[in-house]
């Protein structure tokens, strides 16, 4: 089989001259057009709101995320010839999924579907009723499903977890990398607009690093130039370990959506000590993008920065950096030329120039209000403490020990220390006769992840990246386990004694409650002990749900059977429904509530409909009806 006058095997040699085959390497222009049709609307200009490499909480985009105009049943064609190995649905994820392989081993990827062929869509209801699951993931044979290049498989929709209706288009390799489809040469997509970059942020990453004479992290705005690159045009004194991060996203003529970054080279005095290039992607680690990113605020404030240094616990292979990781060392007092080209899948690129000045002064406002004595923060293995001028030493307390410690540096009214935990431990600290907490009760690492207390257990070994000082405490009702500002690469286990003043049953659970609403976690109990594993830090409560949830009737007749369901607390665990005692199979969207009948044969519904809906703490609701 050929394509575009080349051979599978100069396909392949293709990929790797693309730099798939090794992500360190970066792309050219060089990309093996005409095997993969686009798979919807193909020869028609189209419009994304997703591409390759997005930043989305817990992983880089995968594929494309190809516009629908805000409709859904569009057709969905093969991009090439193959045969369908997978048929995948689930209430979250990708929903409706098909999955096609492909003679040079690749396979396409169509997600968030509305419907598919009569063909597959037969083998996707004969399995489902075969099981009495909506949900199922059916493995298929070569010989089973073929298809041909641009057949129609399936319609769009917008099933799963996705915010509107569209097409997820994604392409991988036999080891399950995800590879960029723009690199395959579709016509359809046109993008001659370089990224977009809104600020620049710049972190302390050593105990004496200075950033205009102060210690943290701190933003600095651009300006953009006529010839479209950017410039800083403050002043910027600096000293120590930086690291640099940027908020800045690509765009396309043909989109309103901010998009994905390509390459991320950063030079210091013209040499690199930083460069991010993204071409394919793992799964096995896809989550440490949450380290790639800043989490903090990428949580808190839904901005997206990427971080021009590797953090520690980064397993992906996207980076080549200096021996730092990527840190900026300031040492000399000289001024640094700093610069950063971006660049798209379309090699559009943008650059930002600015000068760093290696110098550990400044000017350090006071930050204290009129009323405070001192305040605390930490950032990573280091606690910052402002406390208004005082001729009596700071005391740091650990246990017997104590240990008195001169400012790092000063304002005005001011003055500041930068502790660095691996030298110096504390978990109170004395400031002029008074005493305070630390801003951390604990510390945790890969070697000491267990934590024990009177009323609760937790046990992290899994789910660390790296070193942890962190706010875990209960005051009965509530379990705090610090905020949800450090990313974790697993769940983690959680034995809790709380404060209730009831008897518990299976009504109750934990819950995370530092959101907008409650979020069901569950649990398991053992007398007066509830054992849980969250995927993330916060608060957590115990809540009861003794509601059952509620049905409401859309359609009800031979031909169909329409519901909504919905449960206000716990949410719905599972759903069954029978006419005449025979199982019907009901497909499901979460997102709307929505519940309707899919027939087996096309034969009318006839006889007692019964509809058993559950939640996540088995109160359950049934509704029946006759036809």
């Amino acid at each position: 089989m050929t394509f575009t006058g080349f051979s599978i095997i100069s396909f392949s040699f293709f990929l790797f001259l693309l730099g798939i085959v090794d992500s360190k390497k970066e792309s050219t222009n060089l990309d093996p057009k005409g095997y993969f049709a686009f798979p919807i609307e193909p020869g028609s200009q189209t419009s994304l709101s997703g591409t390759f490499g997005d930043i989305r909480i817990n992983h880089f985009h995968a594929g494309l995320d190809i516009r629908t105009g805000g409709r859904e049943g569009k057709s969905v064609y093969a991009a090439a010839e193959g045969y369908v190995s997978r048929i995948k649905v689930a209430n979250g994820g990708y929903g409706n999924a098909l999955y096609i392989t492909h003679p040079n081993g690749l396979t396409t990827v169509y997600g968030h579907l509305k419907d598919y062929n009569k063909v597959i869509k037969n083998v996707l209801v004969s399995r489902q009723y075969e099981v009495h699951s909506f949900e199922v993931d059916i493995e298929l044979k070569p010989n089973e499903l073929p298809v041909n290049k641009g057949e129609l498989v399936a319609f769009s929709g917008n099933t799963g977890g996705s915010g509107g209706p569209h097409l997820h288009f994604e392409i991988r390799d036999q080891e399950e990398n995800t590879l960029d489809p723009s690199l395959f040469g579709f016509d359809e997509i046109k993008d001659n607009v370089a990224p977009v970059v809104e600020f620049i942020s710049l972190k302390c990453l050593s105990a004496d690093a200075r950033i205009n004479g102060a210690f943290g992290v701190f933003d600095f705005s651009v300006t953009q130039l006529k010839n479209g690159d950017y410039q800083i045009n403050e002043d910027i004194n600096a000293w120590g370990d930086i690291g640099l991060e940027l908020s800045a996203y690509d765009k396309s003529q043909t989109s309103p959506f901010r998009l994905g970054i390509k390459s991320i080279e950063l030079k210091k005095d013209n040499i690199t000590e930083f460069k991010f290039v993204l071409d394919k992607l793992a799964f096995h680690n896809k989550i440490d993008m949450n380290l790639h990113a800043n989490y903090e605020r990428m949580v808190n404030e839904n901005i997206k920065i990427h971080k021009a240094y590797v953090e520690e616990g980064n397993s992906m292979k996207l980076y080549k950096t200096n021996s730092k990781n990527g840190y900026l060392s300031i040492n000399s007092f000289k001024s640094h030329a700093i610069s950063i080209k971006l660049k798209d899948t379309y090699q559009n690129e943008r650059n930002i120039n600015f000068q760093i000045q290696g110098n550990k002064a400044g000017t350090v406002k006071d930050i204290l209000s009129s009323s405070q004595k001192n305040k605390t923060s930490i950032q990573g293995h280091f606690v910052k403490i402002i406390r208004q001028s005082a001729i009596e030493k700071l005391r740091l307390i650990d246990g017997n020990f104590v240990t008195e410690i001169e400012p790092s540096y000063t304002s005005p009214n001011e003055q500041i220390y930068i502790i660095d935990l691996n030298d110096v431990y504390f978990s109170k600290f004395s400031d002029r006769g008074a005493v305070y907490e630390a801003p951390y009760t604990v510390e945790i690492t890969n070697h000491f992840a267990t934590i024990l207390r009177k009323d609760f257990e937790l046990n992290l070994k899994n789910a660390l990246y790296h070193q942890l000082y962190v706010r875990f405490r209960t005051d009965g009702k509530v379990l705090d386990l610090d905020d949800d500002v450090y990313p974790l690469k697993d769940k983690f286990d959680v034995k809790w004694l709380p404060n209730l003043p009831y008897a518990v049953t299976e009504k109750d659970a934990a819950y995370l409650i530092s959101g907008r609403r409650p979020k069901f976690v569950g649990g398991t109990w053992n007398g007066l002990t509830v054992s849980f594993q969250p995927k993330e830090f916060g608060s957590y409560e115990i809540l009861r749900d003794e509601t059952k949830p509620n049905i409401s009737t859309r359609n009800i007749n031979a031909n169909s059977l329409t519901f909504n369901i919905k449960d206000d607390l716990s949410g719905i665990k599972s759903y069954e429904c029978f006419v005449s005692g025979e199982w019907v199979l009901m497909e499901y969207e979460y997102k709307d509530g929505l519940l309707w009948s899919e027939k087996k044969n096309g034969e009318p519904f006839v006889g007692e409909v019964i509809l058993k809906v559950t939640d996540n703490c088995n109160n359950t609701e049934i509704f029946k009806t006759n036809i």
